[in-house]
């Protein structure tokens, strides 16, 4: 029974690391068909039911207290309102694939978060590996250059996908951190919840909403596998192969998401690629391999 679920939490990891890979090219799929706060809300709305019923209905787990539902809103409106909501509306402005891969920046703000909050030592070796990572993303900037510079809402975008990184490591570091006593996982489909009304409220007041009764077919099987591959099966595949392996590999996913949202914009999408993201990227998954390797 041991080897089998070994086996399964392998099949689980290459899951994740293959097919939160692609929702950043179905993201970008589905915003040509309604707006993108729009729809993360009912991306994150529908999902958060699912896990309430998953967790506090069927499992039983017990309904969270005022201080829980207080912690589970600000976690909702850091990864799921602003970062989820934010990264969404990012990749109308820039290739898909950018986005994943300034998403990798998350180990590195983690690790600055952490000195100035926690006062956590920051040793030689670290401040090599933020500097090679930072390193890394700027190459990567650079081979945008002339975009960045003649087009408004491209550096918007870059902007925003930047302030999305802060918010998902805000959040992490906060829900790693918590004192109320609960296991993390079984918060999340309150956070969902709650981000994917925040982002509701939001999309009502600064977009122009789209009748979902006159999407496409095509549009409606984008969103159901945001929600059921890139929400439901993903998270449930994470969560299993954290159980049965250590943090340490199933961490490679980190490294794998941006390499298929690289592929699948440029072949599929035609987003602008060079040779010079290539270097930057493998530099930025050095550092990221330094900061995991050392900070401990």
């Amino acid at each position: 029974m041991k080897n089998k679920e070994i086996v399964l939490a392998y099949w689980a990891l290459a899951a994740i690391s293959i097919l939160w890979g692609t929702t950043w090219f179905v993201s970008r799929l589905t915003i040509q068909h309604l707006p993108p706060l729009q729809l993360c809300s009912i991306r994150q709305t529908i999902a958060g039911l699912f896990f309430i019923l998953l967790f506090n209905v069927f499992n039983k787990i017990p309904w969270p207290g005022f201080k829980e539902t207080a912690f589970n809103v600000m976690l909702g409106f850091l990864f799921f309102t602003t970062s989820n909501g934010l990264t969404t509306l990012a990749i109308k402005f820039i290739p898909s694939y950018l986005g994943a891969l300034l998403g990798c920046l998350m180990p590195f703000v983690l690790v600055l978060l952490g000195w100035v909050m926690y006062k956590e030592k920051l040793k030689p070796i670290l401040l090599l590996a933020l500097l090679t990572g930072f390193a890394g993303v700027s190459i990567i900037l650079l081979s945008f250059g002339d975009q960045i510079a003649h087009g408004k809402n491209f550096a918007f975008g870059i902007g925003i996908t930047l302030f999305t990184v802060f918010t998902w490591s805000f959040g992490s570091l906060l829900s790693t951190r918590n004192k109320h006593g609960y296991v993390a996982k079984h918060g999340i489909g309150w956070q969902m919840l709650f981000g994917g009304i925040m982002l509701f409220f939001f999309s009502r007041f600064t977009e122009d909403q789209v009748n979902i009764s006159n999407l496409s077919g095509n549009a409606w099987a984008y969103i159901f596998y945001l929600i059921i591959v890139g929400s439901i099966i993903c998270f449930q595949c994470y969560l299993y192969a954290l159980k049965h392996l250590p943090l340490g590999l199933v961490s490679i996913y980190v490294y794998i998401n941006p390499i298929v949202a690289l592929l699948l914009g440029v072949l599929l999408l035609n987003e602008h690629f060079t040779w010079p993201i290539v270097i930057g990227s493998v530099v930025t998954f050095l550092g990221i391999y330094l900061v995991k390797r050392f900070n401990k």
